[in-house]
């Protein structure tokens, strides 16, 4: 999709970091824009950048994990600009602090759930029937996490919902490539956004810092080689753990819709745990 000029775009999670970075992108290429967030004031804020950079864009307040707000958001879009030919499902939620599976509460699972599976799945089910319709090239960015390319002791909520992210990614490219879709998968390493603040959403009662939930560090051990600083120790991570601004992000992505690139890191590939994995499952076949 090498011209974007008078494209549309719909952004979930768009009213902070990556998402708003995005957005900004995306307006200065001359694609008009649907900016969506759970908190409505921000989207509207970026709505707000976007139109000064001479972008046509609207806003809306949309909970990702609600189908019907998925499908108001899509009524919007349709009614305003008669097309979508971008759709980027970034909406997402993390658990802090990192714990333990036995730490982890129902309520926790349903909720990171909620909003990093279904909130992707409404985007998708909603979204792609419409599209499927429009003549030209189309394209689907899912966020994912580069905590899916090593093993983050910890954190296996967030980790499971992401790696959920990359097989129907990887699936659905297949499937819409006749239809003239492009689908990108987003791997952000550590990038300065207020994701780890996320659990302000969560009802009180359900919030972590309120339950007093233990970390995952204070489950380990006295020989551990992770610093004492340090949340969690990510073996072999490398730079994916260096921190980069979120207004970096939008670039990226830019990039990689006009090169249909199926992939897209924010940092370089943690590449020997990957290695790793790749080997232990080319050897993990028993004949």
């Amino acid at each position: 999709m090498q011209d974007l000029n008078g494209r549309v775009a719909v952004i979930t999670g768009a009213g902070t970091g990556m998402g708003r970075s995005m957005a900004l992108s995306l307006a200065k290429e001359g694609v008009n824009l649907v900016v969506s967030d759970i908190e409505p004031a921000f989207a509207e804020a970026v709505r707000d950048e976007a139109a000064a950079l001479g972008s046509n864009a609207v806003s809306a307040g949309v909970d990702v994990s609600k189908l019907s707000e998925v499908q108001a958001l899509a009524d919007l879009a349709y009614d305003r600009f008669g097309k979508v030919d971008i759709l980027i499902n970034n909406a997402g939620v993390t658990l802090r602090p990192f714990r333990a599976v036995w730490d982890t509460s129902y309520e926790d699972f349903q909720w990171v759930v909620g909003v990093n599976i279904w909130g992707v799945i409404n985007g998708v089910h909603v979204f792609v029937p419409r599209m499927r319709r429009q003549e030209g090239e189309k394209h689907i960015v899912n966020v994912s996490s580069m905590g899916t390319l090593a093993k983050v002791p910890g954190h296996s909520t967030y980790v499971m919902t992401k790696a959920a992210v990359n097989g129907f990614s990887d699936v659905i490219r297949e499937e819409l490539k006749d239809d003239g879709f492009g689908v990108t998968v987003l791997y952000p390493g550590y990038v300065k956004t207020r994701i780890a603040t996320s659990e302000r959403l969560r009802p009180e009662s359900e919030r972590s810092d309120l339950r007093n939930v233990p970390s995952y560090e204070s489950y380990r051990k006295a020989d551990s080689d992770a610093p004492l600083s340090s949340p969690v120790r990510i073996a072999d991570a490398g730079a994916m753990q260096v921190a980069i601004e979120a207004d970096e992000v939008g670039p990226m992505v830019i990039r990689a819709i006009r090169e249909n690139r199926p992939y897209c890191l924010t940092h370089p590939a943690p590449d020997v745990p990957m290695r790793t994995q790749l080997e232990e499952l080319i050897n993990g076949y028993a004949s």
